[in-house]
């Protein structure tokens, strides 16, 4: 195997494939022709992490005889060629669905992708005429042709064609209708050159032609939104997994859904197929005045019209949504979404936006190869918590940040709220590294300041639409004893750990109940995290102590006003979290504070404090965050419980 040509295949297939100007949610594909065989990036791989080793081998002679066949073949004759070529197949994998126009292209190297400023010429109803005044004989056009044998076939035609009437061979770059591009070459240097060619010289001809265009003043998208995504969160997706719907009201989206160009994406059509994959053919529409009625009646008024539930939004002039079984999904479908609404702008700017029509987006929508793509890429391992949207206050360290681990681990999407924004947006972007693309993300949280709880709810509603589970978890602890406690330290430890609480819950349970009012079998959760301090009084821990007592009482009285919006409001009194930050820091941690209280009569070092607290659990051990995500899900599958206390303390404190 030539790995130079291997090398070069893979250098600029995870170049491009990682540039969302080139690529989005994986799309495109690329090959290299070995030794008589075809290798090529399977389908639901992304250009941007694929291998040598995820290639798959297929022989050309017999994609090229299936190419030129009359011979009907049986199921879809793309795959039924693929099989019979087939080398190998790691993983089991099927190659990618283009793989006979790779094969008919004699450059070693093949790249296909779908620029946004090519499209804006391949999506044009001027395309052919555009290409031959930009580029001449440097490149073919081929108009909109559906996937797989036709598409190759007239890929073929177009380049004999091409040969026919200049005499030369047909040139790297190949203008694919409705599509994308194809550049070829027997290097990783000319396919780069190809492809960033071309899109500097389209680029020049959208700005030579671009007018300046009004711009849309900043619009207050934040009502709307509080209203349409936890509407639309609540009628999409399933009782047990809602859709994460996250939204987008940037000015591409204020301005250019008003633009004709931007009103054919609305009302005409897509672009490209893989705007019919991940974002549907056609956005629901809603008028700004909408309210959760209106919402429900247009979303049942779409399902009767195409048979399925939308996955775009629009609102126009102000916000768009998009819909997915998580976040991923759902920034997948509303970029690609944005995407067409930029290139449909741009087309608009050197000619007219063509818009594929019913018979050409009727075949991708029921074509198998995309489905089966689709379904490879989208792929995960369901956990106990799988499609659940938590918020956790509090959880840039200690059990906050634990709890929020072993939920992700569980398959939660997780907002980390914190005062301590940096921290948190920091662990948020390490648990998203490791967890994947969306499973968490950092807003900044005051949780004594009304505005500031009500402006975290409104930042996590608008990237996931809603949240089923809000676990109000920051707290503060200042020990000290009744007549030495300064006021300042005791309103502090009560307006953070009481009125904290009630504030999360005052913004968060409009957003639980549009979500329960759209689904009424959902059930959604406000979990507190108590402490084994609300359970009994705390020597010397006064304030910490009677927060915790009144968090109890706020817990049950929430859970009787709550509960006919279907929202369960429990609490969790964990142990003692002996190895968090809250005990361990060396200057503000309770080992150090409650020595300085004496709360441990004789003790003299942070040790003995230490073994004095593990004496007293019977499991001889503090808390740790796994003990207490466990009693999470259990709050969360019960859903025949309310208004309760659950401890979760190694037998120090027993329910009588």
């Amino acid at each position: 195997m030539n790995q130079t040509l291997v090398e070069d295949l893979i250098s600029v297939a995870n170049s491009f494939g990682a540039d969302p100007e080139y690529s989005r949610a994986g799309g495109g594909n690329a090959s290299v022709k070995l030794d008589g065989e075809l290798h090529i990036k399977p389908s639901g791989v992304p250009l941007a992490t694929l291998t040598a080793a995820d290639l798959v081998g297929l022989r050309l002679d017999v994609l090229l005889d299936a190419l030129h066949s009359d011979v009907p073949a049986e199921g879809d004759p793309v795959q039924a060629a693929a099989a019979k070529a087939l080398v190998n197949a790691p993983g089991g994998r099927r190659p990618s669905v283009e793989i006979l126009f790779h094969a008919l292209i004699p450059d070693a190297l093949v790249l296909h992708t779908h620029p946004l400023v090519a499209n804006a010429l391949t999506c044009n109803t001027d395309a052919e005429a555009l290409v031959a005044r930009l580029f001449g004989d440097e490149a073919v056009f081929v108009p909109y042709t559906d996937p797989g044998v036709p598409l190759a076939r007239e890929v073929a035609a177009r380049r004999n064609a091409h040969t026919a009437r200049t005499g030369r061979p047909a040139p790297g770059i190949t203008f694919l209708g409705n599509h994308g591009i194809i550049v070829s070459g027997n290097s990783a240097a000319e396919l780069t050159e190809r492809a960033e060619r071309l899109t500097a010289t389209i680029a020049a001809a959208i700005g030579a032609s671009a007018v300046a265009e009004p711009q849309q003043a900043p619009s207050p998208a934040s009502g709307i939104i509080a209203v349409v995504a936890p509407t639309l969160r609540g009628l999409l997706g399933s009782a047990d997994r809602l859709a994460v719907v996250t939204s987008d009201s940037s000015e591409l989206v204020r301005s250019a859904t008003l633009t004709p160009a931007g009103r054919a994406v609305l009302t005409d059509g897509p672009l490209i197929p893989d705007q019919i994959v991940y974002a549907g053919s056609f956005p629901l529409v809603l008028d700004a005045s909408a309210d959760a009625a209106a919402v429900t009646a247009a979303v049942a008024g779409y399902r009767e019209q195409y048979g399925k539930d939308p996955i775009i939004t629009v609102v126009p002039g102000l916000v768009a949504f998009g819909a997915g079984a998580d976040l991923a999904a759902a920034r997948t479908a509303l970029a690609t979404f944005t995407d067409a609404l930029r290139v449909a702008r741009d087309a608009g700017r050197i000619g007219t936006v063509r818009c594929l029509d019913a018979a050409e987006r009727g075949f991708i929508e029921n074509w198998e190869a995309e489905s089966y793509r689709k379904a490879v890429a989208a792929s995960t391992r369901a956990g106990r918590m799988t499609g659940k949207v938590v918020m956790v206050t509090g959880a840039a360290q200690g059990f906050g940040l634990g709890i929020t681990t072993e939920l992700l681990a569980e398959g939660a999407q997780v907002v980390l709220a914190d005062l301590n924004i940096d921290l948190a947006a920091s662990n948020a972007a390490e648990l998203s590294a490791r967890y994947g693309e969306g499973r968490a993300v950092a807003v900044k949280v005051n949780v004594a300041d009304p505005e500031s709880q009500l402006a975290a709810i409104a930042e996590a509603t608008a990237i996931y639409g809603g949240l089923d589970v809000f676990i109000s978890n920051a707290g503060v602890l200042r020990a000290d004893g009744v007549m030495t406690q300064s006021v300042a330290d005791f309103d502090l430890v009560t307006s953070v750990n009481y009125r904290g609480y009630f504030l999360g819950v005052r913004a968060v349970a409009p957003v639980m109940a549009a979500q329960h009012a759209a689904r009424p079998e959902a059930l959604f959760d406000i979990i507190e995290i108590n402490s084994k301090s609300g359970l009994e009084g705390s020597k010397r821990n006064f304030a910490y102590s009677g927060s915790k007592f009144g968090g109890i009482g706020l817990t049950q009285s929430f859970a009787l006003e709550l509960i006919e919006y279907g929202i369960k409001v429990n609490a969790i009194c964990p142990g003692n979290y002996l190895d968090g930050p809250l005990w361990t820091d060396p200057e503000r941690g309770l080992f150090v504070q409650y020595l300085r209280a004496g709360k441990v009569p004789g003790a003299t070092t942070v040790a003995e404090v230490r073994r004095f607290y593990e004496s007293k659990v019977p499991m001889r051990r503090g808390c740790l965050p796994a003990d207490l995500a466990k009693a999470v899900y259990y709050i969360v599958d019960q859903a025949y419980e309310t208004g309760q206390a659950v401890p979760v303390t190694g037998g120090q404190n027993m329910l009588s």
